[in-house]
């Protein structure tokens, strides 16, 4: 899809700006009204002076959505995947990057609770839901805990005293994959209601490992939450929530999609293209394993000044993943990573009643987490890779000793927002945060037995010009390092109600997220030992490096954000009209690159992200439906120099000139130096998104009726690799998603088919250059292809 086209679909959505015309025919006609939580408290969607983009936990249904990544698909500048080694959570080309000390940029809540971890995300966040909501830009107030991007706000489905439930089932043929759930709602005593949910996924994969033989990703996922909702008084409510999950999922795909077929020392090639997307060639089966427990108790309480609210959590996780690190077809270097998490929080509010002059609300949050990660190299021969960008590391003895990074962080705030009503059509509202944060690390990596591979049967242990010890370049201990942090968040804003059906609003708003500690480093420390070249026996010497531990440091980014918008009810309520104009200004936006075999994390000097979002709906007759949005980002570092060179730039620097030594000129074959990415762009931010929907459910007869559900997805290139490197750039892509069921008008049944990614569009969610290779290689996690599932759900 060109400009062209998608600038067609622009003019379909803002045509709903002439709907007032279409008076006659829409007199008698309403959209649903859409409600959300955004400012903590119920609010119609039209009515909240913020961007946010909201559906349905019956819309998610109704189109088959299974997670968050489908989810997104529908939102312009919101990307959310899987990517390499951990999730990908980007709103308007500002996120977190891969790199496991990162907290996430944008702030995931689920009923309430922050989900500090990307692996939380691994719950099934559309099974049974209220609605989910997207907020969009900097939320530094009232979310809080470094949602300097944006938040997604998930509220599931609450019990009620009505016995109620529904079964479904989905069958995709042929990937076998299968997915199961069944919920169950009722009243066990006169003020107690519970209700049950529970999903299986199962899948055989729909990617091919030549070298093993083997499909994937092979999917064996079991979810439960049970909910009791305890009415102890007229005004009081009381909320318990119990999620378990078991996620195991093997044959991870990756895929190498461009290789110029390099040879290592024993005439091997490592990176062999098999397929640009559907085919991989690893030496190992990527694999990840996941047990869940959260937690979470909410207390509302009615008193004389508003509502109390009190929500306690408790979230813990491990994970064990197996990975293929070098994305090669020889054993080079396998990494397993053990990773656990527990964390607990708790949210104190005070909301005001609202329609008043003034309303409230103030609170005060605590949070305490400690994470524990632990690596193992069982394979590491990395001249196994061919031409290498790294040392030939290679273990010349069978010790495995695992890194340890160990980090325990307490953070608290406290926070207040006021809007005052000036008239009945103009108010204004002013939001302030204080928080404070702390982090405690212990982090340390033991080669033992580490050496360079010089041919088939010649390994040095020690480096002979100087003694060091091959081993002590890539180990190090870090004990009882902290680092303390505070800063004040505050935005306002500016509501006016031009008339019954149009709302336009500024507003002007600060964001900030902590910095933190490197869990990718895995050099040396502040001395590295000498001795025996051949034995690697240490001989009492000692080499300063100069390091020390701010080395494994990347500081707290911030961000200024304006934006200016306006939400529309048109056609005597049968459509709506969104708009935002937004820029945001960011200092020091932390970043992530893949050097070597792991991924290292930094600060950018700043970084601007603006442009323009337009969404709307159209009720133009009885059970049909058109939506859509279209979204312009201008999203580009205003100040980046010293970041990662791409490695044609590093191998060939005559031909592929830009990277730079510290004096501007351009590095030599063999000099390190760095990339001016001034002004160039983010990563996930494609210039141009839309999303073009209809609904069309059409009564047929005996109490049937006929639901079809269309949607075209549109996203321009973008890039996923901090390099920028053009090899790695993705595609600008459409997808065609179609459901069409038969059910019952009372909607006590349903028959659907479900096919997604119609035209069979070939994209991948990350692209990057092979690890540990100089190489003219580059990989990518590809995304499913066409898919044909039928869909059964019965209610009672």
């Amino acid at each position: 899809m060109n400009n062209t086209t998608l600038a067609r679909m622009g003019l379909t959505t803002l045509a709903l700006a002439i709907a007032p015309a279409q008076h006659a025919l829409s007199q008698q006609l309403m959209l649903e009204e859409v409600i959300v939580t955004a400012q903590k408290r119920e609010q119609s969607l039209q009515d909240v002076p913020i961007a946010v983009a909201a559906m349905s936990g019956e819309k998610i249904n109704d189109v088959g959505i299974q997670d968050l990544e489908e989810l997104t698909l529908y939102i312009p500048n919101v990307n959310i995947n899987q990517g390499r080694g951990a999730p990908n959570l980007f709103i308007r080309g500002v996120g977190s990057g891969t790199n496991a000390g990162f907290e996430q940029s944008v702030g995931l809540y689920i009923d309430g609770i922050y989900s500090g971890r990307g692996q939380l995300a691994k719950v099934p966040l559309t099974l049974d839901l209220a609605r989910v909501e997207i907020l969009k830009g900097p939320q530094g107030i009232l979310f809080g805990k470094n949602t300097i991007g944006g938040a997604i706000n998930i509220t599931s489905a609450r019990p009620s005293h009505d016995f109620e439930g529904y079964v479904e089932a989905l069958w995709e043929p042929e990937n076998n994959e299968q997915i199961y759930t069944g919920v169950i709602n009722g009243g066990l005593t006169d003020n107690l209601a519970g209700r049950l949910a529970v999903r299986y996924e199962g899948m055989d994969g729909w990617w091919d490992n030549k070298t093993l033989d083997t499909e994937g990703p092979d999917k064996d996922n079991l979810f439960v939450r049970g909910t009791l909702l305890w009415d102890a008084a007229d005004t009081l409510e009381v909320l318990a929530k119990y999620e378990h999950g078991d996620f195991e999922v093997a044959d991870i795909p990756a895929v190498v999609y461009k290789s110029d077929q390099p040879l290592n020392f024993l005439g091997q090639s490592p990176f062999p293209v098999i397929d640009d997307h559907d085919d991989g060639a690893g030496d190992i089966s990527d694999s990840d394993d996941t047990d869940l427990d959260v937690a979470a108790l909410t207390v509302n309480w009615d008193i004389g000044p508003g509502t109390f609210t009190s929500i306690t959590g408790y979230a813990t996780y491990d994970t064990f993943r197996v990975q293929n690190t070098d994305i090669a077809a020889t054993p080079s270097l396998h990494r397993t990573v053990d990773e656990t998490y527990d964390q607990f929080s708790q949210e104190l509010r005070l909301v005001s009643p609202g329609g008043e002059t003034l309303d409230w609300i103030v609170g005060a949050y605590y949070q305490q987490s400690e994470l524990e990660i632990s690596r193992v190299e069982p394979e590491a021969d990395y001249a196994l890779s061919g031409p290498t960008a790294v040392l030939p590391f290679v273990y010349a003895t069978d010790e495995r000793f695992p890194t340890q990074f160990d980090q325990e962080s307490t953070s608290w705030a406290v926070f207040g927002q006021g809007t005052w009503s000036f008239t009945d059509t103009l108010r204004a509202s002013l939001g302030l945060r204080y928080n404070e944060e702390t982090k405690d690390l212990d982090k340390s990596n033991t080669r033992p037995g580490g050496g360079v591979r010089f041919g088939p049967s010649v390994i040095l242990l020690a480096n002979p010009a100087n003694g060091a010890l091959i081993g002590d370049l890539r180990s190090h201990s870090f004990q009882n390092l902290s680092r303390d942090e505070d800063e004040v968040t505050w935005s306002t804003n500016l509501q006016w109600d031009a008339t019954p059906d149009s709302m336009y609003y500024a507003s002007v708003s600060t964001g900030f997220k902590g910095g933190g500690f490197d869990e990718g480093y895995n050099s040396f420390g502040p001395t590295v030992r000498t001795g025996s070249p051949l034995t690697g026996e240490p001989d009492g010497g000692v080499i300063q490096t100069g390091v020390d531990s701010s080395v494994l440091d990347y500081d707290e980014e911030t961000v200024l954000a304006y934006e200016i918008g306006g939400k529309l009810t048109l056609a005597d309520g049968a459509a709506n009209l969104n708009f935002a104009i937004f820029r945001m200004e960011y200092d020091d936006l932390q970043t992530s690159s893949l050097v070597g075999d792991v991924f290292r994390v930094g600060n950018a000097g700043e970084a601007i992200s603006q442009g323009v979002e337009v969404d709307g709906r159209w009720l133009l007759a009885e059970g049909f439906t058109v939506g859509g949005s279209i979204a312009y980002l201008d999203a580009t570092y205003d100040d980046f120099t010293g970041a990662t060179c791409t490695i044609p730039q590093e191998t060939d620097p005559l031909n592929n000139p830009g990277c730079l030594r510290e004096d501007g000129s351009n590095i030599e074959p063999g000099e390190d130096g760095g990339q001016d990415l001034t002004d160039e762009t983010l990563l996930f931010a494609p210039d141009w998104s839309g999303n073009l929907n209809v609904e069309w459910i059409l009564p047929i007869a005996a109490g049937m009726e006929f639901r079809t559900n269309v949607d075209v997805n549109y996203t321009a290139s973008f890039f996923s690799a901090l390099d920028l490197d053009k090899n790695t750039e993705h595609d600008s892509a459409t997808k065609v998603n179609l459901r069409f069921a038969l059910a019952s008008i009372a909607d006590d049944w349903s028959i659907a088919v479900i096919a997604k990614n119609l035209t069979d569009e070939e994209t991948m969610v990350w692209r990057n250059d092979v690890p540990l290779t100089d190489s003219g290689s580059y990989f990518g996690v590809p995304e499913r292809g066409r898919s044909v599932a039928i869909q059964g759900r019965y209610r009672f």
